[in-house]
């Protein structure tokens, strides 16, 4: 009965340090988190991957724009439903590239630099898509 009681004992005294020892290594983490710094110095963060998958939207849809534009041209304006279909491509991947930007931005520890240059690309694609379509039934 006393052996039991004893093993008890340290059983919880034991489950108790390794408790207080993960505790103090959670916060020694966040506190490192906190400063931005790793073991030699300054943590070089990654790019947010969703954020760079944003910035391919934005290049592939302008890139489609201006496949538009081309063959507008060339065909000397009697390709109207081509470019119109490659427009509405266009947009929906630019849609798809806020949306990615959007998402890029809740990834932890990450440079959220394309984040933004992604978004903002793809916003300003989209309104001007948007105004060439409105534009159209006037």
């Amino acid at each position: 009965m006393l052996k039991k009681g004893i093993q008890e004992k340290i059983k919880d005294l034991k489950s108790a340090y390794t408790n207080r020892r993960t505790e103090r290594q959670r916060e020694k983490e966040r506190e490192r988190r906190k400063k931005g710094h790793g073991r030699f110095g300054k943590v070089k963060l990654k790019h947010s991957t969703m954020g760079i998958c944003s910035c391919r939207y934005a290049a592939e849809s302008f890139g489609l724009l201006s496949l538009c534009v081309l063959i507008s041209f060339l065909c000397a304006g009697r390709a109207g439903a081509i470019v119109g279909a490659f427009g509405i491509v266009a947009m929906l991947f630019a849609g798809r590239g806020i949306y990615a930007a959007i998402k890029g931005r809740k990834e932890r520890d990450k440079n959220y630099i394309t984040c933004h240059i992604g978004g903002i690309c793809n916003g300003l694609l989209v309104l001007g898509m948007v105004i060439i379509f409105v534009g159209g039934f006037f």
